[in-house]
């Protein structure tokens, strides 16, 4: 473990959490660690350590392939963290497509940004995220003095939800009917100043979702597919599995709309 004290920060305060997971909190054997006590563990990730964890370069090219690897506990796992530790990092860095992904595409553009992840360790449970660069000091034992951070970006707040970045998606309606009778409809919109209006409703397993709750629900589920291009089968196939109640439907329909005014619907009994 690489324990560097003489730190700058130039944070994007860009966080976000889920949830909470009772366990035991054991020291981090990966990347750099720069603060680590009872109640918190800061540790940064350069892009080697991301290709060493997850065997990807990351490129601009291939940030959703990172993406997926980063949801995994077993990445975090490889990076030294406990299984509930590695749990907790996984489930919530995949908790806000959008965020994540745009952490990574910054990582891109900027070789000194590194991925910070707080792992908050008292009372409730949950990882952090956001960029930071840093150098080492000569004298290691006097920290520098900070450099004026640049101006955070505006947190992602329930009552306005950003719309997510994987494409130009403007709405989206999606109906399953199962042969079991089971029912599970989606709604998503991206309002013109940006936020985003969704719902979701599985009426069998008695779950109702809106606002930031089923925007989070709807983006895990089209995560990693290309809305406008994929085939109807592609659709199918991705929505079906993400939904997790098997692929036996009697209907599903499909409906997106896309800024360009592109429109891809049909319906397959």
């Amino acid at each position: 473990m690489k324990f560097f004290k003489g730190i700058v920060a130039a944070s994007l305060a860009m966080s976000f959490c889920a949830a909470s997971l009772g366990t035991a909190v054991h020291s981090v054997d990966a990347a750099t660690v720069v603060e680590s006590n009872y109640a918190k563990t800061i540790t940064l990730f350069n892009k080697a350590d991301l290709l060493e964890y997850t065997g990807l370069s990351l490129t601009s090219k291939n940030v959703t392939e990172v993406y997926n690897e980063l949801k995994k506990a077993d990445t975090w796992e490889a990076a030294g963290y406990s299984a509930s530790e590695a749990s907790v990092i996984a489930r919530d860095f995949g908790l806000y497509y959008s965020k994540s992904i745009n952490l990574l595409k910054k990582m891109t553009y900027q070789d000194d940004l590194h991925l910070k992840v707080i792992l908050i360790t008292k009372g409730y449970v949950k990882a952090e995220f956001g960029l930071q660069s840093y150098y080492v000091g000569e004298t290691p034992e006097v920290p520098e003095t900070p450099e004026v951070p640049e101006t955070p970006e505006e947190p992602e707040t329930p009552e306005t939800p950003e719309a997510p970045e994987q494409s130009d998606l403007k709405k989206l309606e999606i109906e399953v009917d199962y042969k079991n009778g089971q029912e599970v409809e989606l709604q998503y919109e991206v309002k013109s100043n940006g936020t985003v209006k969704a719902q979701y409703q599985d009426k069998s397993k008695k779950i109702q979702l809106q606002g930031s709750a089923a925007q989070t629900k709807i983006e895990g589920i089209i995560a990693g597919l290309d809305l406008k291009t994929a085939s109807q089968k592609e659709v199918t196939t991705h929505i079906l599995n993400k939904l997790g109640n098997g692929s036996n439907y009697k209907q599903f329909q499909f409906q997106g709309q896309f800024n360009d005014n592109t429109k891809v619907k049909f319906k397959l009994k």
